[in-house]
């Protein structure tokens, strides 16, 4: 993990132990140190909640697929170097998306992903022992969050992760299609009770919007000077 995202991971964890019930997690520390575990898990239990997930009006949503004419090894390979810091960090197109609100919503941060292959994984191990993905790109996410376009929660938007496929498909010697998904995409509805780092988030699996997913498509064909992609549609708050 680089330097960026470890301090982007610290400071929300720091935000996050300030903002939720910090008596009640003060409270719940000095159970578990005087060693009344009963009292700590009820303590704990007491500050379990969940909020309904709801989404917005998006009747027609992306198709995050494209064919680019470039040789389908070469693009591959291209792909994967163009996640690197410098390309993602602050970048106009992702950081659209892909930004978290911390410090009472008034610093922006960006988030930047992992891009890894079969002959590289590292975080992605476990998809790429599935059939039919070597030849797949798998974006990592770190388990960083941001605000999510589609899914929120009395009137608020709810925070949203996922890690995505990029999958390539050799359509000519000279052409290839790139499709993207979202893999284990989750919002944070709420909390589970505390921990002894804070309050634990509450993570519920959804589906992915194809907002994020036609994001990271349209970051790609700007790398590579194509600018045949139709713009991007957004849910509706009506």
């Amino acid at each position: 993990m680089n330097i960026k995202n470890i301090i982007s991971l610290l400071i929300a964890i720091l935000i996050s132990n300030i903002s939720f019930g910090q008596d009640s997690y003060e409270k719940f520390v000095q159970a578990l140190i005087s060693g009344d575990t009963l009292l700590a898990r009820k303590i704990s239990d007491e500050n379990t909640t969940t909020q309904s997930i709801q989404t917005k009006l998006f009747p027609i949503k992306n198709i995050p697929q494209h064919v680019f004419n470039i040789r389908h090894d070469k693009l591959k390979d291209t792909i994967v170097a163009l996640f690197n810091l410098d390309n993602q960090f602050e970048n106009k197109i992702l950081s659209k998306v892909f930004y978290n609100l911390i410090s009472d919503n008034t610093i922006s941060m960006p988030l930047t992903f992992q891009a890894e292959t079969n002959k590289d994984k590292l975080f992605s191990k476990k998809y790429f022992s599935n059939p039919n993905t070597s030849n797949d790109i798998f974006l990592h996410d770190f388990h960083q969050v941001w605000l999510s376009k589609f899914y929120y929660s009395q009137n608020h938007p709810l925070e949203y992760t996922a890690n995505f496929i990029i999958k390539l498909d050799k359509i000519s010697d000279s052409s290839t299609k790139v499709s993207i998904v979202a893999d284990d995409a989750e919002v944070i509805n709420g909390t589970t009770g505390f921990g002894v780092h804070g309050p634990v988030a509450r993570y519920t699996n959804v589906q992915g919007t194809t907002i994020e997913e036609y994001t990271l498509l349209e970051f790609i064909a700007s790398k590579l000077g194509d600018k045949t992609l139709l713009p991007i549609r957004l849910p509706t708050d009506k």
